[in-house]
């Protein structure tokens, strides 16, 4: 027969001492009187309970803020103040649970059951941060960015494979601006009269030509305008944006090509603010001094990301634009777009024309 039992419950507590107990009382306690053992074990009993008590609340408020932040996620569009207000719950909540775990202090065998079955909720309901994940479409196990393997190769390819993809552009506020690829121009390198680096050469202003494929080369035109090219394989070989299908930021771009315009001036429409080499770089953001030189494969604030490939037979091949000086290069069709896209600065009729 054990010397003593000691059964606790929320709602009240018991004492059973039986006379086996007493009988084989602990000699430091047969010194003291009844009294003073009997206050003892009450005092432990007390502090016992006030501790299983606590722990108790603890949890319950805890599984109650988590059931909150996940109720407000079924009924509230996320967006990042909603988001910001739900982990700050969630943190709360595992902070309940932590404060309840540091509080239990030698469970007994009728209480172990009770807490095993709280943890057992906890674990089902604190990944909630893992679940506006998957709703966010943003896992942090997945990438839409296009890597190197993407970039290295022939310049041509890379110039049409670019149509379709994203082109993205996280400003220093945090406010991502983005469009869809729909126009580039394929620049060859040595051989290519019309490039940069035509003959080889390799200057400061051009060194992103010959770094590795997926390297942006930003220069600037006139003093005050901005072009933007993705390295490709090929030494000195690189892709020409010049124009883009407004997504992300479409507000932002409106503000930032307002800028060059006089306040009389019409507000742009839709089609009008990126369709152009230097009008997508003022639509971005995009300088010489934050966007030169960027590999845009592992940089947190500019970037490609996978889009909608464009099928060849809706691309259109023609020659490019502004080369008057590259001698037999001027007519080479290296100028692609997509088939009768409005968001492209120049339209060749004649090339659609054979193209149907």
């Amino acid at each position: 027969m054990p010397r003593g039992q000691i059964v606790l419950r929320t709602k009240h507590l018991a004492f059973l001492f039986t006379t086996s107990y007493q009988l084989t009382m602990p000699r430091k306690f047969k010194k003291a009187n009844n009294d003073t053992g009997s206050n003892k074990l009450t005092e432990a009993v007390n502090d016992a309970f006030v501790r299983n008590t606590c722990k108790r609340k603890l949890t319950n408020n805890a599984q109650e803020s988590l059931h909150k932040v996940k109720l407000s996620e079924e009924t509230t569009q996320p967006n990042a103040s909603n988001i910001a207000s739900q982990m700050t719950k969630i943190e709360k909540g595992k902070e309940f649970i932590m404060a309840s775990e540091c509080l239990t202090v030698g469970r007994n065998h009728e209480t172990d059951s009770d807490i095993t079955d709280m943890d057992a909720n906890n674990d089902d309901q604190i990944p909630v941060d893992k679940d506006i994940d998957i709703e966010l479409g943003c896992s942090k196990n997945s990438d839409n960015r296009l890597l190197y393997d993407w970039f290295d190769c022939p310049c041509v390819d890379l110039a049409k494979n670019l149509l379709g993809m994203k082109l993205v552009r996280l400003t220093e506020s945090g406010e991502r601006r983005s469009g869809y690829i729909v126009e580039t121009e394929a620049y060859l390198g040595a051989d290519d009269k019309a490039a940069h680096s035509y003959n080889g050469k390799r200057t400061e202003r051009n060194k992103a030509m010959f770094m590795k494929p997926g390297t942006s080369y930003v220069y600037n035109i006139y003093g005050i305008y901005t072009c933007i090219n993705i390295s490709s394989k090929g030494e000195g070989a690189a892709v020409l944006i010049r124009s883009l299908e407004p997504c992300d930021g479409e507000d932002s771009m409106k503000i930032a090509r307002r800028i060059r315009k006089s306040e009389k001036s019409k507000e742009l429409k839709q089609h009008e603010l990126c369709n152009g080499p230097s009008k997508l770089t003022q639509a971005l953001g995009i300088t010489k001094e934050n966007g030169d030189q960027v590999d845009l494969t592992t940089s947190s604030c500019f970037w490609v990301e996978k889009g909608n490939p464009v099928p060849h037979s809706s691309i259109i091949a023609c020659k490019r634009i502004g080369i008057n000086n590259a001698g037999d290069w001027v007519d080479k069709p290296l100028r692609f777009y997509v088939k009768g896209c409005k968001y492209v600065s120049t339209r060749d009729k004649a090339a659609e024309a054979n193209c149907s």
